[in-house]
This record gives structure tokens, sequence and C-alpha cells, in this order.
């Protein structure tokens, strides 16, 4: 099997995963599955992936596939999200709304975007959420500021990126 041969098999697989997500059939489980190896696909999947996931996150029946929609959007690391992630501060869902405050902390930008996690923050009862809500917004206001402490991007591509760093070094 050629090189070629082996991305065409990878883009037909990631085609067939995203159909599967799309499709809103299946076992939870394997549907759970599949959102998450998606989400690891960052730089291959392309809009397509992106879009599934993020239907799923607003779309699924299930908390649980939400959030786990959320951290595949979390994973994908696309500015996108954070247009999502602020619509879901008002999801239903405790586990939506924590995952929801999370991406807006590590993608999110503005004013607009700390202003919808402060009043979210007001609006929230449960203390997981209104906690995540609170740092996403002093992360969003330190990286408007451009300080320390706002980095950007999930905890594992910025560890990623400092060890890819210090290798450079």
């Amino acid at each position: 099997e050629s090189e070629a041969d082996g991305a065409a098999g990878l883009t037909d697989a990631l085609r067939r995963l995203a159909a599967f997500v799309a499709s809103g059939q299946g076992q939870p489980g394997a549907r759970r599955n599949a959102i998450a190896y998606l989400g690891g696909t960052a730089g291959r999947g392309g809009d397509l992936v992106f879009d599934v996931i993020a239907s799923a996150f607003k779309n699924e029946r299930a908390a649980g596939l939400r959030r786990t929609a959320g951290d595949a959007l979390s994973d994908l690391g696309d500015e996108r999200a954070a247009g999502l992630a602020t619509a879901a501060l008002a999801d239903r869902s405790t586990l939506v709304r924590w995952r929801a405050a999370r991406i807006l902390g590590e993608l999110g930008e503005g004013v607009a975007v700390t202003a919808a996690l402060k009043q979210a923050q007001f609006d929230e009862k449960a203390f997981e959420c209104a906690f995540e809500m609170k740092d996403a917004a002093r992360k969003v206001a330190l990286r408007s500021e451009g300080r320390d402490g706002g980095a950007r991007g999930p905890m594992w591509k910025q560890i990623q990126d400092g060890l890819a760093e210090g290798d450079a070094a």
C-alpha cells in the first residue's frame, strides 16, 4: 500500500465516522467514541469534521454526547467553537455548560466573550460551572490584555507546543 493510498484510506475513514455521527443513529457508546476520535483529527478533517462535531454539540439529545462533542471541539482547537460555546453557556445540562466555559477559556477572545461569561456566571446555580466561567473570563481578559496566564488553546496543545519550543532551544 502506497503512502497516497494510506492518506486516501484515512480520508475515507474520517468521512465514514463523520457520516455515522451525523446520522444520529447507533449505540451511544459507539457515537461517543466516534465523536472523540474525530476530535483528535485536528488539521486533517477540515470543515466536514468540524461541522459534524459542532452539530453534535448543539443538537444531540444526550448531555453526555453533547459534552463529548464539546471535548472534541476543544481538541480541534478551532476558533469557530467559541461562538458555539457562548450559546451553550445556557444549555440545560451542567456538563455542557461547564464544557462550554472551558472551551471559551481556551479559545475565546474579546470583550463580548468576557461579558457573556460574567453574565452566565451571575445566572449560574451550579458551583462547578460558575467557577469554570469565572476562570474562563479571567483567561480571556488576560489574553485580551496580552498578559501571562491567558494561554490559548487546549492544555494538551499548550504542553505539546511548550515541549517543541524546548526541543528547539
